[in-house]
Parts: structure tokens; sequence; C-alpha cells
């Protein structure tokens, strides 16, 4: 125990330690995500890589002084998993619907038309991604920045004073208009304008570098699950006065 304890710090500020400390931990998480959900889970469920982005959340927050790592990352597991099974349930109810609503054909004689034309709507949009696809997607798009998802738990902030200023600069790039265009098309991110607009200082915005473009091009796109991850940084941006 102890020395998953050490391992969990020392992957904190180790990248490349990280990833070798997941991939040593992976059959832990696999078992987390299944007494969650109470059945069998592998790679390929949604629920794997909830729990694998929550791992390398508690791998962010751990504190030694408070117990055993792994405890703890159990219980940061179960929470997403249980947030993110409470996001599914509000879907899952059924509702008795001409079947026409689904081909985009709308029958006035048939119930509530506002109802069939919102699921007509709905089904004619592309499927959300997976977490999983999610995950890749965002892989692709963060390489043309210099880094991937798994350098997220290496370059996020911890300290709340550190938050809050991360916060308010990902505020400025994605409220100021022309700001976050520009990072898209340049491929770096405007640190003099955000040091100028934002008030940031610069050290603490170059530190962090990854993780603001990270989180704009998260929050400012189609990325409902990895959105989640970035719960703290949503409260923050929602607080900020600008």
């Amino acid at each position: 125990m102890v020395l998953v304890n050490q391992q969990a710090v020392r992957a904190a500020d180790d990248n490349a330690y990280l990833e070798r400390f997941i991939t040593a931990q992976q059959q832990f998480i696999l078992r987390c995500a299944g007494k969650n959900c109470g059945r069998f889970v592998d790679r390929s469920d949604d629920e794997f890589s909830i729990a694998l982005m929550a791992f390398y959340e508690a791998v962010q927050a751990y504190n030694p002084a408070n117990g055993g790592f792994l405890p703890f990352a159990a219980t940061v597991i179960s929470r997403r998993l249980t947030d993110y099974h409470r996001g599914q349930r509000r879907f899952s109810c059924e509702i008795q619907l001409a079947p026409q609503a689904f081909d985009g054909t709308i029958d006035p004689d048939e119930g509530d038309t506002s109802l069939q034309l919102a699921v007509a709507e709905q089904a004619a949009q592309p499927q959300a991604l997976s977490a999983a696809g999610e995950i890749e997607a965002a892989n692709a798009l963060f390489a043309d920045y210099g880094f991937t998802f798994y350098d997220l738990a290496d370059c996020s902030p911890r300290a709340d004073k550190t938050r809050t200023a991360c916060a308010k600069a990902a505020a400025v790039l994605l409220r100021t208009p022309g700001l976050l265009d520009e990072m898209k098309k340049t491929k770096q991110l405007p640190i003099g304008q955000l040091v100028k607009s934002s008030g940031v200082p610069k050290k603490v915005i170059e530190r962090h570098r990854r993780y603001l473009i990270a989180a704009a091009l998260l929050l400012s796109g189609d990325y409902p699950m990895l959105s989640e991850y970035l719960q703290g940084i949503r409260k923050e941006l929602e607080r900020c006065e600008l």
C-alpha cells in the first residue's frame, strides 16, 4: 500500500511514469468500474473510459496525508461513474410515439406533434461519440498542439489559487471574439494577449499552456463527457467576472 502511494505521488509529477502507472493499475480500474456497475466491464465499455479519466483525476488530487491512494481513487471512480449513470438515466424513459417521427415524417393526427418534431430533429442529428471516441477525437485534435489527453494530468493546476487564475485565462480565451479562432488557426496559445486581457501572470499561463488549450478546445467543442472532466474549471468559469 505504501509503495502504491509513493507511485501515485511520483506519477503526479512525472508524465512518462504516469503512463506506466496507469497501465499497471488497469485491472484495479476495471474492478472498480465493474463493482460500481454491478457487472463485468472491459476496456471497450464507456464505463472504463469514465473510470480511466477519474483515475487521472485521483492522481492529480491525491494527498498522502489523507490516507491510501487506492481507496481514494476507488472513491473518485465511483463518484464519476455514479454521475455518469445518473446522467444516462435522464434519457431512459420510453415515450409512445408514431414510427414516422423517427424517419422525419410528422403525422398531425398522432398525438403531440411538437414532441414528434423534437424527436425527428434529434433523430436527424449524428450520434454523440462515446467516451472512448471522445478521447480518440480529442487526442487527434491535441496532436496539432503537441500533446495528448494523457498529458493533462501532468499540467493541470492543483492549488485553488492557480485553478482560479487558469479559469480566468480560459474565460478570456473563450469569450474574447477572435482569440479562440486565432489559437485554432496558429495552433499556438496567444499568451501575450491572455496576460494583457486576463491579468493572469505570464508564468502561470506558460506553465499551464496545454491545460488552457485543452480546456478551451473541449469546452468550445462537442465533447460532453470530456467536458465533465473539466467540471472544476467550468464552475470557476461561471464565477469569473470579466
